[in-house]
């Protein structure tokens, strides 16, 4: 401090400076605590509870087949749908599952199906992806989780959102059944890559394909690039694998694992205005925006090595089953179930064979069961 001219005192300019730095920095904190307050006010847990997807109740079947219509040679009109009677099952505290979708443009059902289990407690996010080949006790003649697209679309009814219908039936597959789900369209996923800068990613293959039916056209060259949107589209859209679609489900999560770490970096968190934006225009839940951003907030807590994906492999499935000349992927009953123990049970207790409703083959004689003896709805001449 110096002295006046007339005895009294002034403050000096770096002083002045100073206190005035301070002063907006203990704002700025006051704000930011402000902020971080209300967004924990916020933002509210989703649904995290569920039930086995196979009840005890004698109403196991979502899903039955009207005989005369099927002798008829039918369409999707013979089907009846009825809710599963959630029941049973001691979800962990802290713990949300959620089924993700990744559309196509309309052909062929969704190129993504998976799983994901968020354990807040350990913070740790495993995601599970099952083969869009993956063979489901379905009443009609392409047993292949993603028809149920194609077939419940045309379903009148509270089931006119497939993705309902795709988790109670992936629930028969991991004893649980996910109560929230998102769907990703092809445009949302091109842009979300493109608002945090594209990814760095080594493409394992030269990748060329064309099919102007699907105004899709595949080019990119084997090698460690950074591909923006359109070009990240073309990726998890390749299918043309000397190991078929375990090989691309591979691809898939590798990307899918590179853009995690970007979406977690600094690029990613300067985008979080435009990536909401992105999920309100493209993406369809029935989580509420307090759910989502309750997720978010979770996500952003982990770290990379947090994140493990998994899917059915040679291990655990017959990648090259076919019937009728139709390729499809069976499960290995015993290691699929450690699997899903290991890494996609929300309960306090173990999954059991006869909790999912598995159609896969007796490896001994090759002849085709369910794990839960349900009957299997043999319609695969349509």
């Amino acid at each position: 401090m110096r002295r006046r001219e007339d005895g009294g005192s002034t403050t000096s300019v770096p002083e002045k400076a100073f206190k005035m730095l301070a002063v907006s920095l203990a704002l700025l904190s006051f704000l930011m605590l402000t902020s971080y307050g209300v967004f924990l006010w916020f933002i509210e847990p989703p649904e995290s509870g569920g039930g086995q997807a196979q009840p005890t109740s004698s109403q196991t079947m979502h899903l039955t087949v009207n005989e005369e219509l099927l002798a008829a040679n039918a369409g999707p009109e013979m089907v009846t749908i009825e809710r599963l009677d959630l029941t049973g099952g001691t979800w962990r505290n802290g713990v949300y599952s959620v089924l993700i979708l990744g559309e196509d443009d309309g052909f062929g059902g969704p190129d993504v199906i998976m799983v994901a289990l968020l354990d807040t407690n350990v913070g740790s996010l495993d995601v599970l992806s099952i083969p869009r080949d993956t063979m489901v006790n379905v009443p009609w003649g392409l047993k292949k989780i993603n028809s149920i697209q194609a077939y419940y679309r045309q379903l009148p009814g509270e089931h006119t959102n497939y993705a309902e219908a795709m988790a109670e039936q992936v629930g028969r597959l991991i004893g649980h059944i996910p109560q929230n789900w998102i769907t990703l369209d092809l445009r949302g996923f091109t842009n979300l890559v493109n608002v945090i800068g594209g990814v760095e990613f080594y493409v394992p293959q030269n990748m060329q394909y064309a099919d102007p039916e699907q105004d899709l056209n595949i080019n990119l060259r084997r090698g460690l690039q950074r591909l923006n949107g359109n070009q990240a589209m073309q990726l998890v859209r390749f299918r043309s694998f000397p190991e078929g679609d375990i090989a691309r489900i591979g691809v898939q999560q590798d990307f899918m694992h590179a853009l995690a770490d970007q979406l977690l970096s600094i690029e990613g968190l300067l985008a979080v205005g435009d990536l909401v934006r992105i999920f309100e225009e493209n993406v369809d839940t029935n989580m509420s925006l307090r759910s989502l951003a309750f997720l978010a907030y979770e996500l952003l807590r982990l770290d990379a090595a947090d994140i493990r994906f998994h899917s059915a492999n040679v291990a655990n499935a017959n990648i090259t089953d076919q019937v009728n000349g139709i390729s499809y992927v069976s499960l290995y009953v015993d290691p699929w179930i450690v699997l899903i123990n290991r890494y996609i049970n929300p309960f306090t207790w173990q999954i059991m064979a006869e909790d999912l409703e598995i159609l896969t083959r007796n490896l001994s004689n090759g002849q085709l069961f369910t794990t839960n003896d349900a009957e299997i709805i043999d319609n695969w001449a349509r």
